[in-house]
């Protein structure tokens, strides 16, 4: 047998476009010829990767003598084959350039398993909303950019994946928010806020469909929204946008309140550079916004930071502080008059008899988040996050109320030679809150978990992962059980992928939820202290199909999926016995939601230009089981659910045992038309009656049963566009909202806007 010295070859990856360093790039040494003539196949002797670029793009490796072929891997680009020969290697660093292979129609995410991979490749449903559609459609919020998604809509400022939410007037989530993966929700009312995310800095929005708290901990019940803001590339950019828009006189006129139409304008910034050791973020917006609802506005402006270091002698090691600050001051509408002539102004039973308004707040937020990253030269990487997240609030009774918590996580990853990649953490918070409505509290959340993923059979992937979290309130403790998720994907061709997934899930109440005690005028919000934590699951079946023909590049996704809740906790209107009329969060529900959803996302050549599309339908049967307990027997179940996809909405015997306040049919569609310098664009949004609502609502609002009258057939909305490119960077947008101006209210008593027009500019300096 030959015998030599090992050689050494270091090196750099980088983007063969950019030139941007490639971190975490895999290296593996596929095949030696050594110095005696003799093959050996490291494939076949347990080969594994011989190094990891750290975050320079750095390598630094030993290979044996003889002839031999790297390996140089990373998902989203096209893997790079390197001869060598160990026995005259000289001294020099290696320059690798790789090729982006990336596309909209099979992003790569991370959300989903905590790691990079085709968005084909995963075991849950998911859909990307990128950044291209943020800015043609002029999203102002995060909340806009999330009625873009198949399967999604938001009710009061509440996100709603598949029904699996109802209607909670933002107190608590089932949904998680995690902007570069840390969670986002607050400390006191456990919601999210969609303002504070610097929508101006974001480069994707990833949405899992169904529970998904092994990964993500309480509150990821119903879903997770995952942002991901962008790095800078080699060359430097900065974006400015500015917008204007005017909202439209309602279709009916009597309905006008206003004199002066109401506008909103704003205006955002983003910078990204590179510097020799550094790379800078920055982002800026300002927003005013006077709504068509009378006493409702939003003033605010928010500032976006994010640095990363990546010292010389710090070989493996990154580091940065990020953070946000935002200033936000606010009116927010309730309940209309009714549903004509006041159905833009607010009902005067809970009249703010000083502002004219339900609530009058001022907020302050601020996040600032430490983080390192550590690549060892063994394929180990390890993932340090801090996060303070802080608010202040007046109220506009001049009570006011401050919030903040602790976040505090750690994961490691590490990827196996034959393929397969190990994941774990742990993460934890404390949180403290002084509130006027909800009094002082403070505690703990922690919680720790791991994943594995692993390819079983030939293009067979399990994902398998387990959690424990543990929960303590002031003096009270507690602790969800372990808590397990699983999922299979099997490439059944070049093109087609199944999965099969299974996934628990559970949330512990927020605070508000449990111990709010506020006034509406006539109505008010009731605590309930001993509210207990909801749990559930859910397993879905899907298919995606890549269809690649021509001038035609895209997929369509088919998924069935099946959900069942657990002390499911609802914002329930009533007459309370000695408290009166009002909303109370109560464990009132047993739930088991079907449904079945298509989605379509593509691009392809129409008259030598480029047309694009997202879009989609969902259908759910949201069986109410604790109003109707036949549904606990699967079969009827089915045969209700089979039924209840073409029931009409006026069929009341059998929609009476749905749950309250979803949508049983909804649709979207989403279409880009590039013509040289111009381009066209539309989305359409169907949503079917909302059936079931609280009795006593219908009963005490005025003008509800008048308006289900007229719109049993559900709504159809249509927004339209135009671009112009006044030059290459520079772009012009005239955008229509509500064409037809239609009046609608997606939440019962309070319309959406009426028709508006936007001018909107960008240009990239």
């Amino acid at each position: 047998m030959y015998h030599a010295h090992a050689q050494s070859v270091s090196g750099f990856v980088m983007d063969a476009e950019t030139g941007e360093v490639l971190p975490g790039v895999t290296i593996r040494n596929q095949f030696v010829v050594d110095s005696t003539g003799e093959d050996i196949s490291f494939a076949a002797r347990n080969a594994e990767i011989i190094s990891t670029t750290d975050m320079d793009g750095y390598f630094s490796m030993q290979i044996k003598p003889g002839l031999q072929l790297l390996v140089f891997s990373f998902i989203g680009y096209e893997s790079m084959l390197v001869p060598l020969n160990g026995d005259t290697l000289s001294a020099q660093l290696l320059q690798i350039r790789l090729m982006s292979n990336m596309s909209e129609m099979d992003p790569v995410v991370i959300s989903g398993s905590l790691y990079e991979k085709r968005l084909s490749e995963e075991s849950v449903s998911m859909v990307v909303v990128s950044q291209r559609i943020i800015e043609q459609t002029n999203a102002t919020s995060l909340s806009d950019v999330l009625l873009k998604a198949p399967g999604v809509y938001m009710m009061d400022e509440q996100a709603n994946i598949r029904g699996g939410t109802g209607f909670t007037y933002g107190a608590g989530s089932r949904v998680m928010l995690v902007v570069d993966d840390q969670i986002l929700l607050a400390a006191d009312r456990g919601d999210a806020k969609w303002n504070f995310v610097p929508l101006e800095l974001v480069q994707q929005v990833e949405v899992i469909k169904g529970a998904s708290s092994v990964l993500y901990g309480s509150s990821a019940l119903n879903g997770v929204i995952a942002v991901r803001t962008a790095w800078p590339t080699a060359k430097p950019q900065t974006t400015v946008q500015v917008y204007h828009t005017r909202i439209d006189k309602p279709s009916l006129a009597e309905a006008t309140w206003w004199d002066h139409a109401p506008t909103q304008s704003g205006i955002q910034f983003s910078h990204l550079q590179k510097f020799d050791k550094m790379d800078l973020v920055l982002g800026g917006n300002v927003q005013e916004h006077a709504s068509h609802l009378l006493g409702q506005y939003s003033s605010r402006a928010r500032m976006t930071w994010k640095t990363r270091f990546h010292p010389e002698q710090a070989n493996g090691i990154s580091w940065g502080v990020n953070g946000n600050l935002m200033s936000d001051r606010e009116g927010l509408f309730f309940l209309w008059e009714d549903a004509d002539s006041g159905g833009y102004k607010p009902f005067q039973g809970y009249l703010d008899t000083v502002t004219s308004t339900l609530l009058n707040w001022q907020y302050a937020w601020l996040t600032i988040d430490p983080w390192l990253n550590y690549f060892d030269d063994k394929g180990n990487m390890h993932y340090f996050k801090m996060r303070y997240y802080g608010s202040d609030v007046i109220y506009s009774d001049s009570t006011d109320g401050d919030a903040w918590l602790l976040n505090l996580d750690y994961q490691y990853k590490r990827s196996f030679s034959r393929g397969g990649v190990f994941t774990a953490g742990a993460q934890g918070y404390y949180f403290d809150v002084d509130d006027y409505d909800v009094g002082q509290h403070a505690g703990i959340s922690a919680g720790v978990f791991a994943q594995i993923e692993k390819e079983i059979w030939h293009r067979l992937n399990l994902n398998l992962g387990v959690r424990e979290e543990f929960y303590k309130l002031d003096t009270t403790a507690g602790a969800a059980v372990p808590i397990f998720k699983t999922g299979l994907n099997y490439a059944a061709g070049r093109l087609t992928n199944i999965r099969l997934s299974f996934g628990q899930g559970y949330r512990f109440p927020s605070l508000v939820e449990r111990f709010a005690n506020s006034k509406l005028g006539a109505l008010s919000i009731f605590p309930n202290p001993d509210l207990l934590p909801e749990y559930g699951w859910n397993t879905e079946l899907g298919v995606m199909r890549n269809i690649r023909r021509d001038n035609f590049y895209g997929y369509v996704d088919v998924a069935v999926y099946l959900t069942e809740y657990f002390d499911m906790t609802e914002f329930t209107f009533n007459f309370y016995p000695g408290l009166g009329p009002g909303f109370k969060s109560l464990n009132n529900s047993r739930a088991r939601i079907g449904g079945l959803e298509v989605t379509l996302k593509g691009e392809s050549e129409v008259f030598g230009n480029t047309l694009s599309w997202l879009g989609g339908y969902n259908y759910i049967y949201p069986a109410n089981i604790t109003g109707d307990s036949s549904n606990l027997d699967m079969a009827t179940f089915a045969g209700n659910f089979l039924e209840g996809f073409s029931a009409s909405s006026s069929d009341s015997s059998f929609l009476a045992s749905v749950l309250t306040y979803r949508f049983r049919h909804m649709a979207r569609m989403n279409m880009q038309y590039e013509m040289k310098r111009w381009s066209f664009g539309f989305d359409v949004n169907y949503y079917s009656l909302m059936e079931n609502l609280d009795a006593i609502y219908i009963s005490f609002i005025p003008g509800i049963v008048e308006y289900r009258e007229g719109h049993m057939q559900g709504d159809w909305i249509v927004d339209g566009r135009v671009g112009y490119k006044l030059t290459d960077d520079m772009q012009l947008r005239f955008l229509v909202k509500n064409v037809s101006n239609r009046m609608y209210a997606l939440r019962p008593a309070k319309y959406d806007p009426p028709r508006s027009f936007t001018l909107q500019w960008s240009v990239n300096l």
